[in-house]
């Protein structure tokens, strides 16, 4: 159903931002790793219907350019839909009761940071269609003056018998008294000219939205905030919070009933609530690129949560943001959203996308889009706390039966040092011949290293460079001046506590 887009997901992929995975450590701390940002935006609103103003200024967006950059293998192009949210044009051509006025709007790239912004000619803005401005609206929704929508998620999709190739979602009003709003999909085969299904596929769900393709359990999954939550909260009393909520689908048209998943706790401050949460599978878990907001300052940057099973959620790196605001000053400094796609590979590192504004949540200032980059599989890192040799040994691993061989791969940056491994029994005692002085040391900066151990004669498939047991084993990791980020073990499953 899903076109053959990149996918992090690799079940035997295991990635160390699931703190589970490591049952004890000594002389080694867990590190959150942050995305490193590009120093300007990539889109900037250049044009009257994304602020612009005739003196040069930008200073009426609403919000930073939430929204989604694909690439698309067909095209050799990345594909950005953003949204564009002028305050003032909103306030002149929308009565109170209209749809905000967002403007979803479209550009092309050959290498995700230069942007051209084609003429769509699809929407009239103040007398003229030669624009970037998207249409998705029909008969069916209330209008605005350039019947623009704010677009949360497009992905590619290709259904069979059909020419689509992308589905888009929004939250929509409509003139009807049975289905006055809700999340609404519109389908498209260019991203460029798209038709809305009708009535919406979740009424009177939420306005924020992540939603994404599970190449796993082959479905949709869709997190937002939920009205049956919000019942709920009046009926016990309860203060409402933003939270997060979890909707599934294999056809975009039937969906589960909403499932909380996630919900602040004593941890978080006292004014933070759960903005938003995109899903990416990622290695063998579930990556939750988590928008919080702070009340108090009306502030938002974005968290990195984890699940292995979409209900329970581990909030990575002691709830530090993994993308930050900007300084004090800066064009992102009051607001920062990762846009709703999975970060692209390029090379030895991912790169994301992200919306920025430089005044606090639904006040008006200057919003762009930016892009940052991380290493792959670079989340969370362990590495020793000083000059010492840091260990750190995971939970049992069960190899499957009958006994298969494994390669053992890790992606660490030993460039100034290097790592041992040993394979334990699951008492921590090392096995033969795969010990820490079998082992032949890691050096250098590799994202996939094959560990190798020093195989006796006619022992090669034993040992070596296959790993071959009828036990339960564990993993033990030295690290010497190293960071270990992630670690591959095929056909083997970890036995969870």
């Amino acid at each position: 159903m899903v076109s053959l887009t990149h996918t992090w997901a690799e079940p035997d992929l295991y990635i160390l931002a699931d703190e589970d995975l490591i049952e004890s450590s000594e002389n080694a701390v867990r590190r959150l790793c942050t995305i490193e940002k590009h120093p300007e935006p990539v889109i900037k609103p250049d044009r009257p219907w994304e602020g612009l103003t005739p003196d040069g200024s930008v200073t009426s967006l609403q919000d930073p350019f939430y929204g989604t950059v694909l690439y698309d293998p067909l095209e050799g192009l990345f594909k950005a839909w953003y949204n564009a949210y002028n305050r003032f044009q909103n306030r002149i051509y929308s009565p109170p009761t209209a749809s905000q006025g967002y403007s979803c709007c479209y550009a092309l790239s050959e290498n995700g940071l230069s942007w051209e912004k084609p003429e769509i000619r699809e929407v009239l803005y103040d007398g003229s269609v030669a624009n970037n401005i998207l249409r998705f609206k029909d008969e069916h929704t209330a209008g605005t003056s350039n019947l623009g929508e704010q677009v949360w998620n497009v992905l590619s999709y290709s259904p069979p018998d059909s020419e689509d190739r992308f589905v888009a979602s929004l939250q929509t009003s409509f003139e009807d008294p049975i289905y006055p709003s809700g999340i609404t999909m519109c389908y498209s085969p260019d991203g460029i000219h798209w038709r809305m299904h009708y009535p919406p596929a979740l009424p009177l769900e939420g306005d924020c939205h992540g939603m994404c393709w599970d190449p796993i359990s082959r479905c949709f999954l869709l997190t937002t905030r939920s009205h049956e939550y919000a019942n709920l909260c009046k009926r016990w009393g309860h203060p409402w919070k933003r939270h997060i909520a979890l909707f599934k689908s294999r056809d975009l048209v039937h969906w589960t009933a909403a499932t909380t998943v996630l919900e602040v706790d004593d941890k978080d401050p006292e004014d933070a609530q759960l903005y938003l949460m995109y899903i990416i599978p990622y290695g063998h878990a579930y990556l939750g690129q988590l928008l919080m907001f702070y009340s108090h300052e009306m502030v938002l940057d974005t968290q990195l949560a984890l699940s292995r099973d979409l209900e329970n959620w581990q909030r990575v790196g002691d709830r530090k943001p993994i993308l930050q605001r900007g300084e004090e000053g800066a064009w992102d400094s009051k607001h920062v959203a990762i846009t709703h796609n999975p970060p692209h590979p390029e090379g030895e590192k991912m790169r994301f996308w992200y919306g920025g504004k430089n005044t606090p949540h639904y006040q008006c200032g200057y919003g762009a889009l930016g892009t940052g980059t991380l290493r792959r599989d670079g989340f969370v890192c362990w590495e020793p706390t000083g000059d010492e040799e840091g260990v750190i040994t995971t939970i049992p691993f069960r190899p499957p039966r009958p006994n298969s061989a494994t390669h053992l791969i890790v992606n660490a940056d030993a460039s100034q040092g290097e790592i041992l491994v040993e394979v334990t029994d699951v008492d921590g005692k090392p096995l033969d011949m795969v010990s820490k002085a079998d082992c032949i040391p890691i050096r250098g900066d590799h994202i996939r290293a094959v560990v190798n151990f020093k195989a006796g004669p006619g022992r090669f498939f034993d040992r070596g460079n296959y790993l071959r047991f009828a036990q339960d084993v564990r993993f033990r990791f030295y690290l010497r001046n190293a960071k270990l980020y992630a670690f591959k073990a095929a056909h083997y499953a970890p036995v969870w506590s």
